[in-house]
């Protein structure tokens, strides 16, 4: 009997801290990937050159709670890490990065004056409105798509992520797909 004990007990611990964890959904779907699997702007790049798809970018700083709120709470989400890391190529940029960024083959740096502290890539995604977080989406080439400021629940997220995963964009506008979209994470409120 303590064998037994022993046994299942190294098992359940096993199993917890396997690399592969399996996260059951509200349609109990089993999924092996539910951490997004973040890289920089230029593995990004290079992947996209090789197998095109749209790119993700979670836009942050350091300072910023509704950063860490969303990180903790939107993107931990299984089904949005599942979908993120179906559809998309994830990046985390954070705002204040001090060293140079080349995207598209232009090269972005630091901006350092008395009344500013961004980096160029970060201003040039949000369109200027320096308001964090910001979920952009980039196209297949690098081409801007979307670029939304502030804290996005994990419902409203995923509809965001498959309007333009799913290319919905091409065929209407979002307030059209968000009234008929069904997703699979519920509403919290």
């Amino acid at each position: 009997m303590k064998l037994a004990l022993t046994f299942s007990f190294l098992l359940i611990v096993k199993l917890g801290l396997s690399q592969e964890v399996k996260a059951v959904t509200k349609h109990t779907v089993i999924y092996t990937d539910t951490v997004i699997k973040w890289l920089t702007i230029e593995q990004a790049e290079a992947a996209q050159k090789l197998n095109p798809k749209k790119i993700l970018v979670n836009v942050f700083t350091g300072w910023c709670r509704w950063c860490r709120m969303e990180d903790s709470l939107s993107y931990k989400n299984v089904e949005i890490a599942h979908y993120v890391n179906q559809n998309y190529y994830p990046v985390k940029l954070n705002a204040e990065k001090r060293e140079p960024i080349k995207f598209n083959g232009v090269v972005y740096n630091f901006l350092y004056d008395e009344n500013i502290f961004v980096h160029e890539f970060a201003r040039y995604l949000l369109n200027g409105k320096l308001s964090y977080p910001g979920t952009v989406i980039l196209d297949e080439k690098g081409h801007l798509l979307s670029s939304r400021n502030g804290y996005m629940d994990a419902y409203y997220l995923e509809a965001v992520l498959n309007y333009y995963g799913g290319d919905y964009y091409q065929q209407m506008s979002y307030k059209d797909f968000e009234s008929d979209f069904e997703g699979k994470i519920e509403a919290d409120f």
